[in-house]
């Protein structure tokens, strides 16, 4: 466990059970909609995901992963209220693949009636295909999810989250790692000692949206 605190506000980063998913599915869905300060028509997220609705397929999705997925790991945030309940606020979702595979194609999937599912699908293909370039059958840690509630974003939650994870990955045996960045953290990865490798554009208007959206394929090193 890991306790932190700023100025105005104390949280601890904890392992994440199974009675965490659903609010760890909300705090992702609101999270990723409020990116950037943008207009929903040029929020990739918005834009495939559809706003902040039912996020009971995700919830499943997370508790799916901590009960069979033996390469991930999930972290919570949590903060106390003035009645002593806990809040969750921030996760992140990482992988540890600590023995080298190689990286399968993204399998076309059914999504949410509020997604659009050839967007979603055509987005995680290209993905997972940037993924499967450069990470194929390597031993490395994934951070496929970092999420903070924007009200509570500022204070030093996602690094303590991202901390977390690359303490885990490294105490593993681990010295390689891998995101997909949108503009909101990259900079904060760049001081984790990430390094941009490929941008992976979106063209939001094929989707409903307008404007492109572009992720960055990001990459850490040992020194």
């Amino acid at each position: 466990m890991a306790v932190s605190s700023s100025s105005s506000l104390q949280f601890k980063v904890l392992p994440a059970t199974e009675e965490d998913c659903a609010a760890m599915a909300m705090v992702e869905t609101v999270s990723n909609c409020a990116a950037s300060k943008v207009k929903p028509e040029h929020n990739l997220a918005c834009v495939l995901f559809g706003p902040p609705g039912d996020t009971s397929v995700r919830t499943k999705d997370f508790i799916d992963k901590l009960q069979n997925d033996k390469t991930a790991r999930m972290w919570k945030a949590v903060t106390t209220d003035p009645e002593g309940q806990e809040k969750v606020v921030a996760l992140s979702l990482w992988h540890f693949y600590l023995e080298a595979v190689p990286i399968e194609d993204w399998k076309d999937i059914e999504w949410p009636a509020s997604a659009n599912s050839d967007g979603c699908n055509k987005f995680f293909r290209d993905v997972v295909a940037m993924r499967k370039k450069h990470m194929t059958e390597r031993r490395f840690g994934f951070l496929q999810v970092l999420a903070t509630l924007p009200e509570y974003r500022g204070y030093g939650i996602g690094s303590a989250l991202l901390k977390e994870g690359l303490d885990e990955g490294m105490n593993s045996g681990l010295t390689d790692f891998w995101l997909e960045a949108s503009n909101d953290g990259h900079d904060l990865y760049e001081k984790f000692g990430f390094q941009d490798v490929e941008p992976i554009p979106v063209d939001l208007a094929k989707y409903g949206g307008e404007g492109m959206a572009r992720l960055r394929a990001m990459r850490r090193l040992p020194n």
